[in-house]
């Protein structure tokens, strides 16, 4: 914070917000001047933090090293699947017998007729799918990889 900001906000107080104002700091500097917490409570403090499913990192980001955590990779298990289908999404319109008065759908399309084609390397005669035909010059299947 600039000076300027500092002097306008001491000016808008008034005395009895200027003492409790400076009662509060001089208490926060008591606190901060008094002796560090023991490494007993900053372990169990850690801890508890730490207790969170794989989070290594405190409420005040402090990275701390998890010895619960496995560092290696472990093998993967197969459980039981815990998933049960309750219908939540379903249609409610879908009617099953519907569908089964429908009957498949009918698979009447007629085998492709392929269409013989001389190979402009070696002159020997193929049959090829037609939608695969292009050009002029085709190659049979032991001509392309020359």
């Amino acid at each position: 914070m600039s000076d300027d900001i500092v002097k306008t906000l001491l000016e808008s107080l008034t005395d009895e917000q200027k003492s409790q104002l400076v009662q509060r700091l001089m208490s926060n500097m008591n606190q901060t001047i008094s002796k560090p917490p023991a490494r007993e409570t900053q372990i169990e403090q850690e801890e508890t933090v730490s207790s969170r499913p794989r989070s290594n990192v405190t409420e005040d980001f402090r990275v701390v090293q998890n010895d619960k955590l496995e560092k290696r990779k472990t093998p993967v298990r197969a459980r039981k699947n815990q998933w049960v289908d309750e219908g939540e999404d379903r249609d409610p319109e879908f009617d099953p017998a519907k569908f089964e008065r429908m009957g498949k759908a009918a698979r009447n399309r007629s085998k492709v007729r392929k269409k013989t084609i001389e190979c402009h390397v070696c002159g020997r005669s193929f049959a090829v799918n037609p939608a695969y035909v292009y050009g002029e010059n085709i190659r049979c299947n032991r001509c392309t990889g020359r």
